[in-house]
C-alpha cells in the first residue's frame, strides 16, 4: 500500500470515533501522520498508573481494561473501553501522571495520537472540545453510580450488580465469560470474598459457575438480592 493509501485508511479509522467524527480533513490527515499503530496480544500493558501522559488511544480492535491499583497490591476495574472508544486523555488535558492503568483484555490494535498533536487538534477543532466535554460528563455519571454502590452496597449486592448489569449487555442472556478474579477486580472485593457468595449462590440454585464462565438460572433471586443489599 502506498503512503497516501495508508494515511487515508488512518483517517477513516480516526473519523469513525465519535471524538473526532466532525473534524476537518485537514485536521483528520494531521493526526494521522502524527500516529502511530500498536498491535497487543491480550493482557499487554498500555501504560501504568502514574505513569506521564505522553498520548491519546483509539481502540481500531478488542478492548482495554482501566483499573486502578492499591497500595497493597489490589486492582479495581473503572471501565472497559471497545472499538471506536478512545482513553488515555486526562492526563494530556491535566498534565498530570496517568491516574489508571490500561490493560488489553483481548487481542487489540490501537491507534497512539502524542499528546502535541492532540493538543493542536483541541486548539483548532472546537467540536473536538465539545464532544470531550459531553464523554467527560457521561463517565462521571457512571463514575457516580459506581462510587454509590461502593459506599452503600453490602459485598453481594456488589456482585450482583455487576452480575445482572452483565447480563443486560450480553447478547447470549445469562451467559457470560467471566472470572471471579475479574468480578473481585469489579467490585474492590477479594477473590475469597468473591468465591463464597459464588458458592452460595450456586448451591441455591440460582447460577452455575465453570471455569471463567458464570451462567444466570435465577434471575428473580438475584434481583431480590439486587434491592435487599444496602447497607
Amino acid at each position: 500500500m502506498t503512503e497516501d493509501g495508508v494515511i487515508n485508511k488512518l483517517v477513516e479509522s480516526i473519523r469513525g470515533t465519535p471524538l473526532f467524527a466532525d473534524c476537518e480533513q485537514t485536521a483528520l490527515v494531521n493526526l494521522a501522520r502524527a500516529c502511530r499503530v500498536r498491535h497487543m496480544p491480550k493482557g499487554s500493558v498500555v501504560f501504568f498508573q502514574s505513569d506521564p501522559g505522553d498520548a491519546l488511544y483509539l481502540v481500531l480492535s478488542g478492548s482495554v481494561t482501566i483499573l486502578l491499583n492499591s497500595l497493597d497490591g489490589r486492582e479495581f476495574v473503572i471501565n472497559e473501553v471497545r472499538c471506536g472508544d478512545y482513553f488515555g486523555e486526562i492526563s494530556l488535558i491535566t498534565g498530570q501522571p496517568r491516574s489508571a492503568s490500561a490493560i488489553t483484555c483481548e487481542k487489540s490494535e490501537l491507534m497512539l495520537i502524542p499528546d502535541q498533536a492532540f493538543q493542536k487538534v483541541l486548539n483548532s477543532q472546537e467540536q473536538v472540545v465539545r464532544h470531550l466535554l459531553e464523554n467527560t460528563a457521561q463517565r462521571l455519571s457512571a463514575s457516580s453510580v459506581r462510587e454509590s454502590a461502593l459506599a452503600f452496597l453490602d459485598a453481594s449486592g456488589r456482585i450482583v450488580r455487576i452480575l445482572l448489569q452483565l447480563d443486560q449487555e450480553n447478547a447470549d442472556k445469562g451467559y457470560m465469560s467471566l472470572s471471579q478474579e475479574d468480578l473481585a477486580q469489579r467490585t474492590g472485593l477479594t477473590r475469597q470474598t468473591v468465591a463464597k457468595i459464588l458458592g452460595r449462590w450456586r448451591r441455591a440454585g440460582w447460577l452455575l459457575t465453570g471455569r471463567n464462565r458464570i451462567m444466570l438460572l435465577n434471575r428473580e433471586a438475584l434481583n431480590k438480592v439486587a434491592e435487599q443489599s444496602y447497607l
